[in-house]
């Protein structure tokens, strides 16, 4: 008795000694101390006067909110640290780990969200040591987290009961016709963001893709430029996917026709609508199929249909918006194949659909091929029964796709998008080396580097959260042989400074995993709208002048939305990133391996983003945001299993 009440005791004491460490990283400043910034140190201080003096400066004093957290911690701990159920798991390495990636996201995030470098961290001992502190405190409450959903919250929902409401509304909505209502309800609440942003909201990048269209030359900033045109009277590229261009082109010439350009545009932003809104009602739909909890359907709805970044996303005119829709439809089919494995054939229909909607990947981004071959062809591994099927069907796609891009195009005299696309990360990398080291380039790196980008103004376009302006003067007529010369020269200053490659690439991704950030492309053209479009002989595409000031009200809302707690968690990139990482890791840590297939699509455009030119491009990372709920759905139908599905998991 004696010594478990010591026992018992020193677990109390150990809660609240990781409470008050972790209340006081969280107290701590992570921002650069300089002696100038302290009054009372002098050339006379001595060193450890002066450690204690940066230290005192570093603190937050705020009382009631360190005492308020404090509370909180040891409450968390409490449940979280040393329950027997949880000891005799013994430690894991997943938690271990996925609580240290998340530590150094926000230590590593915040120095580079201010200073665009990791020298918050590395600047000196002191702010090593100030970094140190923070971080263990980041990961003894991410520890806590990691404790509490894999061996508490995770639990309880596998061990959850699913019961319909008896309410005759809610079944209204949600069981007797659980797609076409919530699809009415949608489109009544996105009903005023259509009207006040008739016809659509175009910007650059589908305005170039209308210039491709009908003939008209691409100003010189735009990135489509970079390819070289195999007729001359053929404008259209596959730098911006060619289906996507051809539908938004044919809906705008229809528009012309008859004589009004905004019908034409307005014609295309209802078929994204369209497309959008049947497919967030498709996935409510599929959540009572699944038989996932009422309060998931009844937020799922509300976040389509209220949250007002998703019908500002839907009048956004962009190959993103119809991409992410494929994407959702097909991690359905994917998931349908992978719980259903080794049961039953599935029929030939079924697999029309996988391969159109694998196409339709392919054709919307030029990168979506990777989203299929990462994801389809997994299926084969857990599903012998249709393991031929699959594969089959993994090469029709394959086959397909490589014909319209190896001889369709080029007989039609479409070129395709040029290599500079796919080398942001060692561009970002060779720029941020000149700006560090500039004076150790020998002329003939210098040389090297010219003939593949403009050297002596490339310092000046390095940005460190953006690629376009070191990409901008990429020579496209560069040679194979001058691009081997190119990585030669690469590969020969990273081994001098590593770490500025690092940095250079850490610089450009790290907004897709630190919560903080700063997003970009939000929603671009917000009030007024893109006039660069106009350009174009006969083109007359505008806003009504009469809905300025409710366009400016969106602009303003979607800011706060950036910044409100609960709202701004769930349309934020990094945290639906951080989500998917802990449904990765937990399928990992539960030995339920198959089902991170279902997560693959996702993983492939986090993996997408990274290479990507812009920093927390929010048009980018939509696919797994609105994807969320089927994510989570998906999720919570896999930990609800039968134990025998557990079993056949483990072999």
């Amino acid at each position: 008795m004696l010594e478990k009440l010591k026992t018992e005791n020193m677990r109390k004491i150990i809660i609240i000694l990781l409470a008050l460490f972790a209340t006081i990283a969280f107290s701590l400043k992570l921002d650069i101390v300089n002696n100038s910034d302290i009054s009372e140190i002098t050339n006379s201080t001595n060193y450890f006067v002066k450690i204690l003096l940066k230290f005192n400066y570093s603190i937050e004093k705020d009382i009631f909110k360190s005492l308020l957290l404090f509370g909180l911690l040891i409450m968390f701990f409490k449940k979280a640290f040393f329950r027997k159920d949880i000891e005799k798991q013994g430690k894991s390495v997943f938690k271990i780990i996925l609580s240290l990636l998340f530590a150094f996201f926000m230590v590593f995030g915040y120095s580079y969200y201010k200073i665009n470098s990791w020298d918050m961290i590395f600047a000196n001992t002191f702010q090593l040591f100030k970094s140190i502190i923070i971080f263990i405190g980041y990961y003894i409450v991410f520890r806590a987290i990691i404790n509490y959903l894999f061996d508490i919250v995770f639990l309880q929902i596998s061990m959850q009961e699913v019961k319909e409401r008896a309410n005759k509304v809610y079944n209204f909505i949600f069981v007797k016709h659980s797609f076409i209502i919530p699809l009415v309800i949608i489109l009544i609440c996105w009903l005023p963001y259509i009207i006040i942003y008739y016809p659509g909201n175009l910007f650059e990048d589908p305005g170039n893709q209308l210039r491709q269209f009908f003939g008209v030359d691409l100003p010189d900033w735009s990135a489509a430029n970079s390819v070289n045109l195999i007729d001359e009277n053929v404008k259209i590229t596959n730098h911006h996917p060619v289906l996507h261009t051809v539908i938004l082109g044919l809906c705008a010439k229809l528009g012309m026709i008859i004589g009004n350009t905004n019908l034409g545009i307005f014609l295309y932003t209802l078929i994204q609508i369209t497309l959008m809104s049947c497919t967030f009602s498709y996935v409510i739909s599929y959540l009572r199929k699944l038989n996932i909890p009422n309060w998931i359907r009844t937020m799922s709805l509300i976040i389509f249909a209220l949250l007002p970044i998703v019908p500002i996303m839907a009048i956004r005119i962009s190959k993103d918006e119809m991409f992410l829709c494929f994407v959702i439809l097909y991690v359905i089919k994917i998931y349908d194949l992978i719980k259903n494995s080794n049961n039953q054939k599935v029929k030939i229909k079924n697999w029309i659909c996988i391969i159109i909607l694998s196409l339709l990947i392919c054709l919307f981004r030029n990168n979506g091929i990777y989203t299929v071959v990462l994801s389809l062809p997994l299926v084969a591994i857990v599903d012998k029964l249709n393991r031929k099927s699959i594969l089959i069907s993994t090469i029709i796609v394959i086959i397909i796709y490589e014909c319209i891009m190896s001889i369709l195009l080029p007989i039609l005299k479409i070129p395709q998008a040029g290599i500079r696309e796919t080398l942001s990360v060692p561009f970002q990398q060779t720029a941020r080396y000149v700006v560090e080291h500039g004076d150790e380039v020998t002329d003939e790196e210098r040389k090297v580097i010219d003939n593949i980008l403009v050297y002596d103004t490339l310092a000046d376009r390095y940005d460190p959260l953006l690629s376009d302006p070191v990409k901008r003067d990429y020579n496209k007529d560069a040679t194979t042989e001058e691009l081997i010369e190119y990585f030669k020269v690469w590969f020969g200053q990273f081994l001098k400074h590593p770490t500025t490659y690092i940095q250079a690439t850490m610089n450009n991704v790290y907004g897709y995993f630190y919560p903080q950030s700063n997003l970009k492309h939000y929603f671009s053209y917000a009030v007024d709208n893109y006039e660069g479009v106009n350009q174009i002989e006969g083109f007359n595409y505008s806003y009504l002048n009469i809905f300025r000031g409710e366009r400016y009200g969106c602009q303003v809302i979607s800011k706060i939305i950036q910044k409100l707690p609960g709202v701004s968690w769930i349309m934020n990139i990094a945290i639906n990133v951080w989500i998917i990482m802990i449904i990765f890791v937990y399928l990992l840590y539960s030995k339920k391996y198959r089902y991170i297939i279902y997560l693959m699509p996702f993983i492939s455009i986090i993996l997408m983003c990274i290479l990507s030119p812009v920093n927390a491009a929010y048009r980018y990372a939509i696919t797994f945001i609105f994807g969320m709920p089927l994510t989570v759905a998906i999720f919570i139908d896999i930990l609800k299993q039968k134990k025998n599905n557990e079993k056949m998991n483990k072999k």
